[in-house]
């Protein structure tokens, strides 16, 4: 059983976009990263900034950078795969203080460093929807006459298909997060808080050993069960409601996720039946899954099957998108989706329906196999009634 990404698979991946940057003529691919946006960072290098932000430049050939803010050295040192290390204060946290006795790097002094020399004739930025505006005008002082290009694709196309050691950590981390969900349902009782039962989530996931979670625990009862994205609150839980628990955990710099619909008592019968629908919705998602086949026809089924039920009009999104280092990540899968499912892609298959009564979301991880989709977790796929 492994517990982390060996150095030599880091190794590889740097191979592998350096070989896409000299086939897009690129000099510099330049990767962004924050404390809630780390998956590239973590991917290239195995460092997880926090407070500040951080970059890995990479260079079509030569020695590959990290850049951290001025504070981070010792710790970027500990898990930093990457051996060179620069500090630049365009990467300080947002209370901007100014360091005047330290002696900080800058871009063009890295640009120097990676390229040996050599003149910089087109930089890549990855992560260009969340770059800080001070970061990315360090890069473009730096860049003088170069040009400057979004380059998300190489990141995202290097990172679709997963290695075996990637799947390993995935299905840990979800043993791990089914775990939790029995430890939640088996102490969940009616009169608590919303974030009493996220305690009983947390302690549970950290006792197995899981890193952190994987975003903030969902734990919505009543009428917030309608919320795509929440977190659990100072709600009180009444017997007879409606009940969401999604939650995951990260484990070796992987993460997972599971969803599932409850209630403590009996379930509202009209609840019940959404929950039903999407029990089939979701069966009907897995077992569509198989290399090969364009991404928008999965969509295309799992339309087809909300319209013969009559629950379109709960529809938010697509039934799957793409996970890995984080829960959430590229691609989605949507009704436009033209790419095609390859063996080794992981999603998340995702069934969020909802209205302004209420919601509830089914969640599982899955792994594209010759076979079809190999999911996860399997347990407590039903009506759930404690």
């Amino acid at each position: 059983m492994i517990t982390q990404i060996p150095l030599t698979e880091y190794k590889n991946r740097i191979n592998k976009i350096q070989d896409a940057l000299k086939r897009r003529d690129i000099d510099i691919l330049v990767v962004f990263g924050t404390d809630c946006e780390p998956q590239n960072l973590i991917y290239l290098s195995n460092y997880w900034p926090q407070f500040e932000t951080a970059a890995v430049v990479i260079p079509n050939e030569g020695e590959t950078a990290l850049v951290i803010g001025p504070e981070s050295e010792t710790f970027a040192r500990e898990f930093s795969t990457i051996e060179k290390i620069f500090k630049v204060i365009e990467h300080r946290e947002s209370s901007e203080p100014n360091y005047p006795n330290e002696r900080l790097d800058t871009y063009s002094e890295i640009f120097n460093y990676v390229l040996n020399g050599k003149k910089v004739k087109k930089i890549g930025i990855s992560g260009i929807q969340i770059i800080a505006l001070p970061v990315y005008e360090a890069i473009v002082n730096a860049s003088k006459s170069s040009e400057v290009v979004k380059a998300d694709d190489i990141m995202i196309n290097v990172r679709m298909k997963k290695t075996a050691n990637e799947i390993e950590l995935m299905k840990q981390s979800s043993r791990i997060t089914l775990k939790a969900f029995e430890a939640a349902i088996n102490n969940i009782k009616a009169g608590m808080e919303e974030i009493e039962v996220a305690g009983f989530i947390a302690a549970e996931l950290f006792r197995n050993k899981a890193e952190n979670f994987a975003f903030a625990p969902y734990v919505l009862s009543g009428k917030r069960t309608n919320q795509a994205i929440s977190r659990a609150t100072h709600k009180i839980i009444l017997k007879n409601e409606p009940i969401q628990l999604s939650f995951g955990c990260r484990y070796g710099n992987y993460s997972s996720s599971i969803g599932r619909p409850l209630s403590i008592g009996k379930m509202p019968e009209k609840y019940k039946k959404l929950v039903n629908i999407g029990i089939a919705t979701q069966e009907k998602v897995f077992s569509t899954l198989k290399p090969g086949i364009k991404a928008k026809k999965v969509f295309e089924t799992y339309w087809d099957f909300l319209v013969s039920k009559g629950f379109s009009n709960y529809f938010l999104y697509g039934p799957c998108h793409g996970t890995g280092v984080m829960e959430c990540e590229h691609p989605f899968l949507e009704s436009d989706s033209d790419y095609i499912l390859e063996e080794g892609m992981t999603f998340q298959v995702d069934i969020f329906l909802g209205d302004d009564e209420f919601g509830l979301r089914f969640e599982d991880g899955a792994l594209i196999t010759s076979s079809g989709a190999e999911v996860f977790v399997n347990e407590y796929r039903e009506v759930i009634e404690i």
